[in-house]
């Protein structure tokens, strides 16, 4: 997977050699011992053919230049040579300091002076940069220069500029390199993470990748996938994720739903690269299944990712018809009856530039989207933006600032549910390897701190602007002991709408899901052969929740028991309230998928008031409930309608928690 275009990577300089002062040409006349300086000629003509290919073979050409450098370290245009090297090689951020040397050989060389700008913006070096950029300016109006990059000098002082903004006023965040564990001498991006923050996938270019093959052209190992579980050591080893994910081919992490167990990959197909599902039961991951062709094209698609209910798709392609310029962000909704991806949707100018975008990543909130792009008010390279939905429309993306992003390449960024720790990958000076993956620890608002000082940073990056619900837990059959797969809805009950919709693993019951927080959910586990279980969720909007369920389900058999926990009533009343509507849903499904089914619906109240009114009270609610269903279609026969009044008590009646647990409506197996 291509992560960067770097403006330079074909790009020679001019033959062009002045004999400026200081500037000692490769000749006779200044090379007094012809053996060496003929050495010297023949590596540069070698090292000169290596540059011409580009690409890996920059690391080929440098010991080349490096040997003629020894000879004669004072000519310009030999040190502009081998920043080229560096500058297009895993030793880019030490450019700087070979062009600087050669404008200072020869301040009158062509482009020298955008090269000095670019290599000392890559470092952060701002002031610096924008005074080599304004002297190339100077230079290049009046000598027009026929190579397009090395006319981006306004768009670069620009970045120059946001950085040293943004570097004056660096976000209140603490950023980390994962270190050796995770990070290789090679290149390591394309982070992925689960919702609860505790299994990281990526991508990696190291030695052991599947089938050992080194693409010819960049000089690196193709990509695999890679996964590492954070336990109370931290990050386990990574390992790579077996066949079929991983093939000899490059295969790419870009996409992770909220069940922590559906992943889009990339893999390159047919030298463009296309868009791939795969999920994983238990320890095995499918096939992968290419996304459908309102998705994928004969361009290249790069990064995509899941909505929190994945009713969406939001991915990256540079299809040039519907485009900005470069690489856009695009999304595109699922269409239940096709069983597909519908038409893309370009997310428009607001978000896309006319230049690159990349690395797409949809927080579970239901509203904030997180990327990155080399426009907007970048550093330089990709930086990470975030924009939030509102009223139907994408904010104005917002830098996340210094130091998360820099004036290299910070991509991939992703996020746990809560919002307090990201992960992303960038190119930036004192890595382990070309890439490396970073963990950003967002912190608290300084001014809340009674150790904060002046000189602490003020600009905060916030979490995100909407709180979410986590739930997690496991579904099991309560007889076998064991994990059960089952079909898991989350319902707004205020009007019954369907929220997200996932399952849990067929081995190990597991599942996972994510929704916004702030409203109040029914979620319903149905399973073949199983009574349905219901729960009730309902959290405030202050914060982020992490709910651990633990779901028992038992088996349709006589004399199973259920309780209906998202059944409403007014109070002291049979009437039944609009947020009932999705439970006796359920329920009617379930007698409708097995028509044998012959359900007792029981009325339980607390101890509360007399037992004649409560008796009457949990008859009429029972009764309510039933003459629902019998309106729906289901056979009166097929129900029977008990009322328990307060005699079977579930818990003591001696707190308002334990006697909301006694007001209950249960079904109870007959016949099947």
């Amino acid at each position: 997977m291509t992560l960067r275009a770097l403006p330079l990577l074909l790009l020679l300089l001019c033959a062009v050699l002045v004999r400026a002062q200081g500037n000692i040409p490769f000749d006779r006349d200044h090379i007094a011992d012809k053996a060496a300086l003929d050495n010297a000629l023949r590596a540069m003509q070698q090292a000169d053919k290596l540059a011409e290919v580009g690409g890996a073979a920059y690391a080929q050409a440098l010991p080349l230049y490096l040997q003629a450098h020894a000879v004669n370290p004072d000519n310009a245009e030999l040190n502009v040579r081998i920043g080229l090297c560096h500058l297009n090689g895993e030793q880019r951020h030490e450019a700087a300091d070979w062009f600087l040397r050669a404008a200072a050989l020869d301040p009158a060389m062509p482009r020298v002076h955008f090269l000095c700008g670019y290599a000392l913006q890559l470092n952060g070096r701002w002031d610096e940069a924008i005074a080599e950029y304004e002297d190339h300016k100077v230079r290049k109006a009046r000598n027009p220069d026929p190579e397009p990059a090395y006319n981006m000098a306004d768009k670069h002082l620009a970045e120059c500029r946001n950085g040293k903004a943004l570097a004056a006023r660096p976000a209140n965040v603490r950023v980390t390199n994962l270190g050796a564990r995770i990070n290789s001498p090679e290149s390591d991006y394309g982070v992925l993470l689960t919702a609860d923050g505790g299994t990281l996938f990526y991508t990696s270019r190291r030695s052991n990748t599947t089938g050992g093959k080194i693409n010819k052209a960049t000089n690196e190992y193709f990509e695999d996938v890679y996964v590492s579980t954070h336990g109370d050591q931290g990050w386990s080893d990574p390992a790579p994720l077996p066949e079929p994910v991983n093939t000899p081919i490059n295969d790419a992490s870009v996409g992770l739903f909220n069940d922590g167990r559906t992943m889009l990959i990339y893999r390159d197909v047919k030298g463009t690269g296309d868009l791939f599902e795969t999920k994983r039961t238990g320890k095995t991951w499918s096939e992968p299944r290419p996304l459908g062709l309102n998705v994928n094209t004969r361009y290249h698609e790069s990064s995509a990712w899941y909505s929190f209910d994945r009713q969406w798709l939001y991915f990256v392609s540079d299809r040039p018809e519907e485009g900005l310029g470069g690489q856009d962000i695009y999304r595109s909704k699922w269409d239940a009856a096709a069983q597909d991806w519908g038409p893309a949707e370009n997310l428009g100018p607001t978000i896309n530039t006319r230049f690159d975008e990349d690395g797409i990543f949809v927080h579970p909130d239901g509203r904030t989207i997180y990327f990155s792009s080399k426009g907007h008010n970048s550093m330089g390279g990709y930086d990470i933006f975030r924009s939030a939905l509102e009223g139907g429309q994408w904010s104005k993306p917002e830098n996340l600032g210094w130091p998360v992003n820099g004036a290299d390449d910070d991509l991939f960024f992703v996020m746990n549910a809560s919002g307090s720790t990201g992960y992303f990958s960038s190119l930036r000076p004192g890595g382990l390897g070309e890439d490396d993956v970073y963990q950003v620890e967002f912190m608290p608002d300084p001014a809340t701190q009674e150790t904060a000082t002046a000189a602490t940073a003020v600009d905060a990056t916030p979490a995100p602007t909407m709180a979410t619900v986590l739930v997690k837990g496991w579904v099991k059959d309560l007889r076998a002991l064991k994990g059960l797969e089952a079909d898991i809805d989350l319902l707004d009950l205020a009007d019954a709408s369907l929220v997200a919709r996932f399952q849990s693993d067929r081995e190990t019951g597991e599942f996972m899901a994510t929704v916004p927080a702030g409203r109040a959910y029914a979620l319903h586990v149905r399973a073949n052969g199983y009574l349905f279980h219901s729960q009730h969720i309902e959290v405030g909007a202050e914060g982020t929740v992490e709910l651990a369920l633990e779901v028992g389900m038992k088996p349709l058999e006589v004399g199973g028991v259920e309780v209906m926990r998202n059944l409403f009533f007014d109070r002291d009343k049979a009437d039944l309230q609009p947020g009932s509507h999705a439970e006796l849903a359920q329920l009617r499904q379930m007698l409708t998928e097995n028509p044998g089914l012959r359900l007792e619906v029981g009325g339980h109240t607390d101890g509360d008031g007399s037992a004649e009114h409560n008796l009457k009270l949990s008859q009429a609610r029972a009764q309510a409930v039933v003459d629902h269903l019998t309106a729906q279609g289901i056979a009166a026969d097929r129900l029977e309608v008990k009322g328990y009044g307060p005699t079977q008590p579930v818990a003591p009646n001696d707190s308002a928690a334990n006697k909301a647990r006694n007001r209950r409506t249960e079904i109870r197996i007959l016949g099947q």
